[in-house]
């Protein structure tokens, strides 16, 4: 499945807020989240529930939000980058959970709150690894590997850690990268 990576503004002006940027990269990093859980699942890995594949679009977003994350840390002041990165959390929260409702009906507990819970703790567990030349190191990319194991059923134990590693990271990221390389770029208008 190809993915269209918005990475330039139709229109120049003044500087783009942080919500206009956030909501351009909680749509890109959903789509990608989406595709990764799709991809496995042509690759013959076993998505029996729509619960099991909002589970893993869930880990998905947060190791993209954490690398997004980490990509602004350096091209933007704290302030902006904190804005951006809640307001892009909370606009993946309405987005997962505009899709959870639709495929899957109204929860009892709110959708969204799940989905920044698991986000808290994960960010939190995510900033205990390194990043090598601006990209997340094995370990990072092994323990998205392990959450994503924690899912799927035994018969893809084997292969799933391997999957998500080796073939499913390496392409979210580029996605992801061409995006933010794009929307950052000093003739972007972004800022």
């Amino acid at each position: 499945m190809a993915i269209r990576v918005k990475s330039k503004w139709h229109t120049r002006g003044a500087p783009k807020t942080p919500f206009q940027v956030a909501t351009v990269i909680a749509s890109l990093i959903f789509r990608v989240a989406e595709e990764k859980v799709t991809h496995m699942q042509q690759e013959d890995f076993e998505i029996s529930s729509r619960k099991q594949g909002f589970a893993m679009i869930a880990e998905y977003l947060a190791f993209l939000v954490q690398y997004t994350d980490r990509f602004v840390y350096q091209r933007v002041d704290d302030e902006y980058r904190s804005e951006l990165i809640n307001i892009m959390a909370k606009r993946l929260a309405e987005i997962l959970e505009d899709n959870q409702i639709a495929f899957m009906g109204p929860s009892p507990d709110s959708y969204q709150k799940r989905f920044i819970n698991l986000l808290v703790e994960r960010l939190a567990e995510y900033a205990t690894f390194d990043y090598e030349d601006g990209e997340p190191n094995y370990p990072c990319r092994r323990f998205l590997g392990s959450k994503i194991l924690e899912l799927m059923p035994k018969r893809d134990h084997s292969w799933t850690i391997d999957q998500v590693v080796d073939i499913e990271v390496p392409n979210a990221l580029t996605l992801v990268r061409r995006g933010l390389d794009g929307l950052f770029s000093e003739e972007s208008g972004t800022l």
